[in-house]
C-alpha cells in the first residue's frame, strides 16, 4: 500500500507539527514520492498516524463502505433493485481501477462516493455542494465539478461548493498555517512531487505526449492546447446531456473529461468506470450490434488493466511502437469515445426528458 504510506508519513507529520510535505523522508523514506494534496487532506487522514496497520484496516474498510454507497446510489438513480446495487458493487472488484485502490490504499473510492451522493441529489437540497467542496478540499480533482455545476445553471450549489473549499483552506490554515502557505505558494507548482509523468499508469492526455515527446520541456506545453480543447468538448457534452434530463450520464462525462486533462491520472483514479459501466448497461437497448461490441471492448479495457500488458518502468515507454501507444493510452481513449458517445447520445434524447435512465 504504497500510496497509504504517503498518507501515514503526512498524518504523522502534521501530528507531530512538522513539514507533511517532506514527513515522508523521516517516516517512510523507502517511498520515494511526498504528499501531493492539499494540508486539509492530511487532517482528514490524521487518524492514520496511530500506525500503519490501523491505517491499512480504516482505508479499506472505508473504501469498501464507499464501494457499497457507489452501488446504492448507481441503483437509487437508475431505479434498481437494492440488492441489484449491492450485487453490482462486488462486481465493480473485477475492475481494475477499483483493485489499485484498495492495493494502494488509496482514497478514489472514497471521494467517488461523496460525489455521486451530492451530484445526483441523494442529500437534502440544502446541503448540495457541501460534498462537492470537501472533496476538491481534499483533491483539488474534483474542481472540475464546482465548473460542471455553472455551466449547467447550478448556481446555489456551485456557490456552496467553492464556499466548502474556501472553508476547508482556511481550516488548514489555522492548523498549520506554514504547510498551508508552502503548499499554495510552493508544492503546488512542483511537477516531481507526483512521479514521472510518462510512467504507464498516467493515462491523462499529457501522460500520453509524455510517452512520445520522452517527456521533454516541450511536454508542457504541447498538452494544454489539447487539454483545453478536450476540457471544453467534455463541458458542453455534459451541458447538452444535463439540458436533457440526463443528469447522471452528464456527471460521468465530466468525471472522465477531468481524468483526461488532468495532468495525472494514475489507472486507479479511473474509478468512474463503475457508474459509467452502469450507465451503458442501462442505455443497452440503444446500444445494439457494432455499439454492443464496441461497449463490451470499452469495459474489457478496464478488466483487463489494458496498459499493463505493455513492457513499462525504466523509460521503456519511450520505445512503443504505433500499435503500442494504442494500448499504452487505451484508458484516455475510453474517455474520448466516452464523451463523443454521451454527446451522440445527447442529441438522441428529448430536451428535459424525465423518464431517461439517469435522469
Amino acid at each position: 500500500m504504497d500510496d497509504l504510506g504517503v498518507y501515514y508519513a503526512a498524518a504523522r507529520g502534521l501530528v507531530n507539527g512538522e513539514d507533511i510535505y517532506t514527513a515522508h523522508l523521516s517516516y517512510y523514506p523507502d517511498i520515494g514520492l511526498g504528499f501531493t494534496y492539499p494540508p486539509f487532506a492530511a487532517l482528514v487522514f490524521s487518524p492514520f498516524a496511530i500506525g500503519l496497520p490501523f491505517a491499512r484496516t480504516l482505508i479499506t474498510l472505508v473504501s469498501a463502505l464507499s464501494l457499497l454507497v457507489i452501488g446504492w446510489a448507481t441503483a437509487k438513480k437508475l431505479h434498481w433493485p437494492p440488492l441489484a446495487g449491492v450485487l453490482f458493487a462486488f462486481a465493480a472488484l473485477l475492475l481494475e481501477p477499483v483493485q489499485s485502490t484498495f492495493r494502494l490504499g488509496q482514497i478514489n473510492l472514497v471521494l467517488l462516493a461523496l460525489l455521486m451522493v451530492d451530484l445526483l441529489g441523494l442529500i437534502p437540497r440544502r446541503f448540495r455542494g457541501v460534498l462537492v467542496g470537501v472533496a476538491t478540499g481534499i483533491k483539488l480533482t474534483p474542481g472540475i465539478f464546482i465548473v460542471f455545476l455553472l455551466i449547467t445553471k447550478r448556481y446555489r450549489e456551485a456557490l456552496v461548493a467553492s464556499a466548502t473549499t474556501a472553508l476547508t483552506m482556511a481550516v488548514a490554515y489555522l492548523v498549520a498555517p506554514g504547510t498551508t502557505v508552502d503548499f499554495w505558494t510552493k508544492y503546488i507548482f512542483d511537477p516531481s512531487r507526483v512521479g514521472p509523468p510518462h510512467y504507464i499508469s498516467n493515462q491523462s492526455i499529457r501522460g500520453a505526449i509524455a510517452r512520445i515527446t520522452e517527456n521533454s520541456p516541450m511536454t508542457g506545453p504541447l498538452w494544454l492546447i489539447p487539454a483545453m480543447i478536450f476540457g471544453a468538448v467534455g463541458l458542453f457534452a455534459a451541458r447538452c446531456l444535463h439540458d436533457r434530463g440526463l443528469r447522471f450520464e452528464a456527471v460521468v462525462v465530466t468525471a472522465f473529461t477531468g481524468l483526461a486533462v488532468s495532468p495525472i491520472s494514475w489507472t486507479n483514479h479511473w474509478v468512474w468506470v463503475i457508474p459509467a459501466a452502469a450507465l451503458a448497461w442501462q442505455h443497452r437497448s440503444k446500444l445494439r450490434s457494432l455499439r454492443t461490441a464496441l461497449s463490451a471492448c470499452w469495459l474489457a479495457v478496464f478488466l483487463l488493466a489494458l496498459p499493463r500488458w505493455l513492457p513499462f518502468a525504466g523509460d521503456r515507454e519511450f520505445d512503443y511502437t504505433a500499435p503500442q501507444t494504442l494500448v499504452a493510452d487505451s484508458y484516455l481513449l475510453c474517455a474520448v469515445l466516452l464523451v463523443l458517445v454521451g454527446y451522440r447520445l445527447s442529441r438522441r434524447t428529448p430536451r428535459h426528458a424525465a423518464d431517461t435512465p439517469g435522469g
